[in-house]
């Protein structure tokens, strides 16, 4: 048998270190190291870990139990599982008690060392391979959820953030207002039209459509500004400006004037896009709300730009949600 599997041997006597590590290469393990000390070993794990660690009980200036106890918090740092097996003269029932509730994974006596230690091994090589696929496992899971996660933060036609992902930066900006200052400007965009462009064009166009718009809308923001299309026929901006003095309609009009009217070549023809606009802010002295009523408040602000035809404007106050 032969085994990839990294063991370290850890004992302050070399002749002991010398025995152990020989048997072991001799039964097939190809991954063999030696420590001469519980600090040394430490070192060795840092640089690199081992999946299973054979160690002395009693050295001078760290004992195997020390030792185990700072494998374990290396383990948890490092998301690894290394099985630990202490030798030791000490066979009374208290000794033994004493180092498995230390976190030891197996206790061999000295006595029976060539009796038991490679069949232990070969048991310690099945456990710590089946931990770590384990650990593995889990790992890979986490970051596909991770990567779900993202997905389900993103809009898939043009890689915006989506709904999600405005009420999370939304929050971001809120307690940066909250904490620094400034305030907080939230910029509605509607493309007023896209209910009759979608019941008149085919997907493809209707899909062209809306890409561009987003890809024009990025080039008229800041770049530390955040775009994001939270619904189907509506973009926003969010924006950390010094007052709110700045989150009115003239301090963004290009985007209005840039976006309104533009037309777009589709398979159907020249299509024009037909905007609305609001801007809203939230700043400390009016307080601070919550992404989902800040967000309320500038929809409800771009019901009026659409059915006024004009851009609106707005700041969210505490006991009402209407501009005073």
């Amino acid at each position: 048998m032969e085994s990839s599997l990294p063991v370290l041997v850890v004992d302050d006597a070399r002749f002991s270190r010398a025995i152990i590590t020989r048997s072991l290469t001799e039964a097939g393990f190809k991954d063999v190291r030696f420590a001469e000390s519980g600090l040394a070993a430490v070192r060795m794990l840092e640089d690199r870990p081992a999946d299973i660690v054979i160690s002395d009980w009693v050295m001078p200036e760290m004992d195997g139990l020390e030792l185990t106890r700072r494998i374990r918090d290396m383990d948890e740092i490092l998301d690894h599982f290394t099985y630990v097996m202490l030798l030791s003269s000490q066979e009374e029932m208290g000794a033994i008690s004493r180092a498995f509730e230390h976190g030891v994974d197996d206790f061999i006596s000295k006595s029976a060392l060539r009796t038991y230690l490679l069949p232990r091994v070969w048991a310690a090589c099945r456990t710590a391979g089946y931990n770590n696929g384990l650990l593995a496992s889990n790992r890979q899971l986490r970051e596909q959820i991770a990567t779900l996660e993202r997905r389900n933060m993103v809009d898939a036609l043009t890689g915006l953030g989506n709904e999600r992902f405005t009420d999370r930066a939304l929050s971001d900006l809120l307690r940066q207002v909250a904490s620094r200052g400034g305030a907080a400007c939230v910029i509605l965009i509607a493309l007023h039209n896209y209910t009759e462009l979608a019941a008149s064009l085919e997907p493809g166009d209707v899909n062209r459509i809306v890409r561009a718009a987003a890809s024009r809308l990025e080039h008229l923001v800041r770049p530390m500004d955040v775009v994001t299309r939270p619904r189907p026929d509506t973009f926003a901006v969010l924006v950390h400006q010094p007052s709110a003095e700045h989150c009115t309609c003239d301090s963004f009009r290009r985007i209005l004037t840039a976006l309104d009217g533009h037309k777009l070549e589709t398979a159907s023809g020249v299509q024009r896009l037909q905007v609305a606009m609001t801007v809203c802010a939230a700043h400390g002295p009016d307080g601070i709300p919550t992404p989902d009523e800040l967000l309320a408040f500038a929809r409800e602000r771009l019901r009026e730009a659409v059915r006024l035809g004009e851009a609106t404007e707005g700041i969210w106050q505490q006991k009402e949600s209407e501009l005073s």
